[in-house]
């Protein structure tokens, strides 16, 4: 996999009629498409795999009814209407991609990320703590010592993002 892949997954939920006749709307407006009905996260990873071949970018467009769900997996997705969800993912690993695959297949995607939220508001409290008592050792002499800990700091920052799961995601 080439490094910095991105991947658009929009999600268009249907309630007012067969999933077939909006998926002709869809096809419709796509150019070359792969459709997968109902498919597992491997046979989605690997048809993607295909899509990405000779681009960086690609799309994943679920459909989804009460019972089915129908992805196309595209390199464009011109002239579609807004979806309920949309959400771009800009992976730099082979595993944060079978992740994302795991959680597009699992119908998390949609789902706020509590991974990252506990992430950084570790980052704030660390940062926020070592400011405080950065301010408290420059008014304080005796608190000086303080400031030797600002590579620890950074170290333990950067060590914090190194959990973080291999991609950003974000609402588009």
């Amino acid at each position: 996999m080439a490094r910095g892949v991105k991947i658009i997954y929009y999600l268009y939920e249907v309630k007012d009629k067969p999933l077939g006749d909006y998926a002709k709307g869809i096809e419709s407006k796509l150019g070359r498409f792969v459709r997968l009905v109902n498919p597992d996260e491997y046979t989605l990873l690997t048809n993607f795999k295909g899509i990405l071949k000779g681009s960086k970018e690609a799309y994943i467009i679920e459909i989804k009814n009460d019972l089915n769900r129908w992805f196309y997996l595209t390199k464009s997705a011109e002239g579609l209407k807004k979806p309920k969800i949309a959400y771009e993912y800009e992976v730099g690993k082979e595993e944060a991609l079978e992740t994302v695959f795991k959680e597009i297949a699992e119908g998390r995607a949609h789902r706020k990320a509590n991974i990252d939220k506990f992430s950084a508001v570790l980052q704030v409290l660390l940062w926020g703590g070592f400011l405080l008592l950065s301010y408290l050792g420059y008014k304080n002499d005796e608190l000086d010592w303080i400031n030797s800990f600002l590579p620890l700091v950074l170290l333990l920052s950067g060590l914090i993002e190194g959990f973080r799961r291999g991609y950003k995601k974000r609402k588009r």
